[in-house]
């Protein structure tokens, strides 16, 4: 594996909708049109009030995950359980193989799938579930999952985090010039405006301490990705406010990804993994006798591979044989 591989992913994200996309760079001289187009439009409030939580949901989160997804497909392991069309390419950008073993999450996220899937051939059967969720639940309660999560985070946030009016992003203020706008948030938190404002919004009862930390930490995420030098200063300048309610640093111990992947986000693939028929080499369709149909061949193959490889294979086979008749494969034109 090496250090760094190709992770097709951007994002074009709005509120309630996440998707990925994958592969190409901008023009230059767009982007520094863009760039001096929006500097006008910048300012101090714009970039205070940017959040990736919407209606209670950390959106920047959900593209983690999202862009999570579907770099496991991609993996050499389970890439052949796959055919669905890939998404337009538009930004490479490049993961640290050694941030996490990939290859084997993939593994693990494609047989707790095939866990779900019901079918009368009995694929399901062939894979421990209770020891895959074992090792699910014990990479995702691990540090380096919470290291992985905190870089993937970091990736997407620039970009997915924006204000939908104007369509400015924290990426475009980091564009424009990062060190000048951490140093103004820095000013911004230092005023008194500022922090007569949060405790007005604390003393009205509406806004609860796990909301200042929630929203501390957005500042402080922002300033580690504008400017990181400025995160520890404005740590200690929070702390200073004895007014304010105390504040716990997430930067370094939030699991930004949650918890397992959600397999529905990859279950039709795997069931029309499993419902893909295949017959035995140097047999034609065209043939007029009875032939043997075998079902989800790529699946028992990458049980019988990958999966035993890892020991969750139960040793048990699908009932993956029909038999086709000539009758059944003609239609009238």
């Amino acid at each position: 594996m090496s250090v760094c591989e190709s992770l097709t992913i951007a994002v074009d994200i709005t509120a309630r909708h996440i998707m990925c996309k994958i592969n190409s760079k901008d023009d230059a001289s767009s982007k520094n049109n863009n760039r001096k187009m929006s500097s006008k439009s910048l300012n101090i409030d714009t970039l205070m009030e940017l959040s990736p939580y919407v209606d209670g949901t950390d959106i920047a989160t959900e593209a983690a995950r999202s862009l999570l997804v579907e770099f496991l497909k991609s993996r050499k392991s389970v890439q052949d359980l796959f055919h669905t069309k890939t998404r337009s390419l538009k930004q490479e950008v490049k993961i640290d193989a050694y941030l996490f073993d990939f290859d084997y999450l993939a593994r693990l996220y494609v047989c707790q799938t095939i866990t779900q899937v019901s079918d009368p051939c009995k694929f399901y059967t062939m894979v421990d579930k209770k020891k895959v969720e074992e090792k699910i639940h014990e990479l995702c309660d691990g540090l380096r999952w919470k290291k992985m999560g905190f870089a993937l985070y970091t990736l997407v946030f620039p970009d997915v985090v924006k204000d939908y009016k104007t369509s400015i992003s924290l990426r475009t203020f980091m564009e424009d010039n990062g060190e000048l706008w951490a140093s103004r948030i820095f000013s911004e938190v230092k005023s008194e405006q500022w922090l007569n404002r949060m405790l007005r919004r604390i003393i009205k009862g509406n806004y609860t301490e796990s909301d200042y930390n929630r929203d501390m930490n957005v500042i402080l995420l922002k300033l580690h990705l504008l400017d990181p030098k400025t995160v520890m200063p404005m740590y200690e300048l929070l702390m200073r406010l004895k007014a304010l309610p105390g504040l716990n640093l997430e930067l370094a111990t939030r699991n930004y990804l949650g918890g397992p992947l959600d397999c529905s986000l990859i279950l039709p693939d795997i069931e029309a993994a499993i419902h893909k028929e295949s017959l035995p080499v140097n047999v034609s369709r065209l043939s007029l006798n009875e032939l043997d149909l075998y079902l989800g061949v790529e699946i028992i193959e990458f049980v019988t591979n990958e999966v035993k490889e890892l020991g969750l294979w139960t040793g048990k086979t699908p009932q993956n044989k029909r038999v086709s008749k000539f009758k059944d494969r003609c239609t009238i034109m």
